[in-house]
């Protein structure tokens, strides 16, 4: 029961130690400036219509968007290698312009929201080549339907996001920004020219999009990369601006993609900029440190991320975590939760926690107290009843080891009427914690707790015996 325990904890400050997903730009679901959210946009699509996007529309290979945007392309570069108009602003502003309408061709008209039928309107007759089901960012199903040069990721018959799998040129966005950067030099009038900054933060937002979009697919490493030349545009010339959303995004996905060296590089680098997101990156650090083994650092972390959010959770719960795993200070420890239960009254599991502790400090009463405190805050909260009924257990295999050694028959007797009467105390909050989880493997291990109690009542009176059989009989699967 000790990993369900461990698993209780964390899952009991889920919402306070995840690092945030990205955010920003045109939105986490969004396409290229597409409504974000899923459902969003139009009508359910059906599956029927999805699978008829297989064979739909014409042959060709090519949509005219694309074709018009090579030759666009190929036009501009021409002029950027011809040395007379080499040496213009305008040049180099319209071979930008051009990579990033090259970008933009194969999913011109798409909007996220959109239902199959409607995307097959967009694409103007281009033909699916293939449909599959494919598990994206944090357990996501999607039905991706593959084109020619894209993916289209749906959900439940709407267009969600799509990926561009053939561009028109490779690293068009990359190429975009050269060029309007080398404008910006060629121009003596491009401080006080505001369209340097718009085609800027447009190439800018597309990039941001595009981390996204890779990052739902479920490529954290690569939209790790992307984040990071998201703030790159935002650091050139033309902006000369830190993006500290991009940088942190892109620290995120280095993490997830387990490239922890590159996330604590990134992590540094927002706290170098000042930027802290309410926290979380001292947090976030302090759990890559730890990962790393440097559980010194992890913690200097916390600490000085405590002085300067002393009202972050993220960083309560680091800390709490870290007093809890090495038993030490237990006084700070309840400082700091008291703390957090302060800024979060309504917050069951810092109850819980702190009850935790104190079973650690081998206060059972004072950590009964505050099980309950958990259960009052939130009645649906699971975990403070749980683990009264443990803690009741817990002491019934104390009591039954020291039995084992007493052997004075009297002391001995009394020790085994202690035994049971925490049996008998276990019984109602694991019958309560039963009924209330929806768990499977919580499930399973109270039943195997309670099968075990009313194994050892079974002949006290038919009741405890047709418990024993009805948890016996869950635990067989029948």
């Amino acid at each position: 029961m000790k990993k369900i325990l461990l698993f209780v904890l964390a899952s009991s400050v889920t919402m306070l130690t995840m690092a945030q997903p990205p955010m920003g730009g045109g939105g986490m679901r969004g396409g290229m400036g597409g409504p974000g959210g899923p459902g969003g946009g139009g009508p359910q699509g059906g599956g029927n219509t999805i699978s008829a996007a297989i064979g739909a529309g014409t042959n060709a290979s090519e949509a005219k968007a694309v074709l018009d945007a090579k030759k666009a392309l190929d036009k501009a570069i021409a002029n950027s290698q011809n040395s007379g108009k080499a040496a213009k602003a305008a040049t180099w502003t319209a071979l930008s312009d051009a990579y990033v309408k090259a970008f933009d061709a194969p999913a011109q008209n798409l909007l996220a929201g959109s239902p199959m039928s409607d995307v097959n309107v967009f694409l103007k007759g281009q033909k699916a080549t293939g449909i599959s089901n494919k598990e994206g960012a944090e357990g996501t199903p999607y039905e991706v339907v593959s084109y020619d040069n894209k993916d289209l990721y749906f959900r439940n018959g709407v267009l969600d996001f799509w990926v561009v799998t053939k561009p028109v040129a490779e690293n068009a966005l990359d190429k975009a920004f050269d060029a309007l950067e080398k404008a910006y030099s060629l121009d003596p009038k491009a401080a006080t020219n505001k369209s340097y900054a718009e085609k800027a933060n447009a190439i800018h937002d597309k990039y941001y999009d595009d981390a996204v979009n890779t990052y739902l697919a479920g490529n954290a490493a690569e939209a790790s990369k992307l984040f990071e030349k998201t703030a790159a545009i935002s650091a050139g010339k033309v902006l000369n601006s830190f993006d500290s959303l991009a940088v942190y995004n892109s620290a995120l996905m280095s993490a997830m993609a387990g490239d922890r060296a590159r996330a604590i590089e990134k992590y540094k680098e927002c706290m170098a900029k000042g930027f802290f997101n309410d926290g979380n990156v001292f947090s976030n650090l302090a759990d890559l440190y730890k990962a790393e083994g440097d559980a010194e650092t992890a913690m200097k972390t916390l600490e000085d991320g405590f002085t300067r959010f002393p009202n972050s959770q993220a960083i309560l719960v680091g800390l709490i975590n870290h007093y809890l795993e090495t038993n030490t200070e237990p006084d700070k420890l309840f400082t700091l939760l008291h703390n957090a239960q302060a800024n979060d009254p309504t917050n069951a599991s810092l109850f819980y926690v702190e009850g935790d502790a104190y079973k650690k400090l081998g206060d059972y009463e004072k950590a009964l107290e505050l099980y309950d405190k958990s259960s009052t805050v939130d009645p649906s909260y699971i975990y403070g009843v749980l683990n009264k009924g443990i803690l009741y257990y817990d002491q019934a295999v104390e009591t039954q080891e020291k039995a084992s050694l007493e052997l004075d028959d009297a002391k001995y007797a009394k020790l085994v009427d202690e035994l049971n009467g925490y049996l008998e105390k276990a019984i109602e909050p694991f019958e309560k914690a039963f009924e209330m989880t929806k768990d499977n493997d919580i499930k399973t291990a109270v039943a195997d707790y309670l099968k075990n109690i009313y194994y050892r009542f079974r002949d006290k009176a038919d009741s405890y015996k047709e418990a024993y059989e009805k948890y016996n009989n869950f635990l067989k699967g029948e």
